[in-house]
Order: structure tokens, then sequence, then C-alpha cells
């Protein structure tokens, strides 16, 4: 029961510096935006999958990468919460055919800004692999379709949450109410970052 609170409280620890760091200006950011380009001959298929490993993907790309309608569930057009030029989307899903099931899923980009607070992340809520039951559900971290996870459910209280990361690079954070895991699966099953425009 310990580590769930630790869990929470490291998570909850990593959203205010995300936030805090959304909020001021970089001037080193304006010095590496002026330096001079090489210009390079190899084809643009090859540069185009260079520069997408070097660099952040932007807050609107992965917009447009994460889907409208999926698994009976439908996302809200607007981001639930703007987090700035920060490479992070908050979005918000509810189901069709009960508005009580919903869900947030959140995305990091960890190139870039969000390196530390992903890496953190990782390391605080994907360590060891455990399963542990709950009064009211369980909570463990474990391999599923070859993705290490963290997944909690307390079917009591009509809460779950799943977090996993892609390429140590790319963390997808989901909280729901009224919906399981399975829900959240589907949506990982779709969520391929080499697909993000």
């Amino acid at each position: 029961m310990k580590l769930t609170s630790y869990l929470t409280l490291s998570f909850g620890i990593t959203l205010a510096v995300l936030n805090g760091c959304g909020e001021k200006s970089d001037s080193s950011n304006e010095t590496l935006i002026s330096t001079p380009v090489e210009v390079n001959s190899e084809p643009k298929s090859k540069e185009n999958s260079t520069s997408k490993e070097s660099v952040h993907v932007s807050k609107e790309n992965l917009l447009e990468w994460l889907p409208m309608n999926h698994a009976g569930f439908t996302r809200d057009e607007a981001p639930s919460t703007d987090y700035g030029d920060l490479p992070r989307v908050q979005v918000h899903y509810r189901s069709d055919s009960d508005p009580a099931q919903q869900f947030t899923l959140d995305v990091l980009d960890g190139k870039g800004p969000l390196i530390v607070a992903v890496n953190g992340m990782i390391k605080a809520n994907l360590g060891e692999e455990y399963n542990e039951p709950l009064l009211d559900g369980y909570a463990k971290v474990y391999q599923k379709n070859g993705i290490k996870a963290f997944e909690r459910h307390t079917p009591a209280d009509g809460k779950a949450f799943l977090h996993y990361a892609i390429d140590r690079r790319f963390y997808f954070n989901f909280q729901g109410e009224q919906v399981g895991p399975d829900v959240f699966w589907e949506f990982q099953r779709i969520l391929d970052p080499n697909t993000i425009p």
C-alpha cells in the first residue's frame, strides 16, 4: 500500500515540476534556433527519420496522432490541460454509450525538455515487477504485449490506472473512471509512436 502512495506522490511532484518548467522561458533555446544548419544531400525520407529521433515531437503532432474515436470512446476536441510549448498532451475520452465511463490520457515525449521527468517516472513507476493485492483490487508492474507497465484497478471505486513507456522516450499515463484497464490496452494496441506525423 505504501508503494502506491509513493508512486502517486512522485507522479504529483513530477507534474508540479513540469508545470513550473512550462512557465519559464529559456533563452538558451533562442540561441540554438539561430545556429546555422548544415545542408545534407541525403534523401528526404532518411532526413525525416533522423530529425524525428533527434528532436521532440510537437504537441500539435501528438494531438493529430491521437485518435478522435476508438473502442467506443470519443475524445474531446481540445486538450484537457495546456502545457505550453512542452512536448506533452493530456486529452479526455468519454464512452459513446455511458458518459460515466471516461478516462484521461497523458502522453509525454521524453526527448528535449522532459527527458529528466520521463526518466524519473520510468524509474519510479516501472521498476521491479510485482503483483500486490489490494482490499478492493490490485496494483502490479508486469510485462504485457512486450511492454513493462504499471497497472492498478480498484473496481469498488471504479478507478483504473495504466502507465508505460515506449523506447524509454514516450510515456503514457491513463487514468480512468468506471472503466477497466482492458480499455487502456485496446488504445495501447494502436498508439505506435513510430506513426506520429
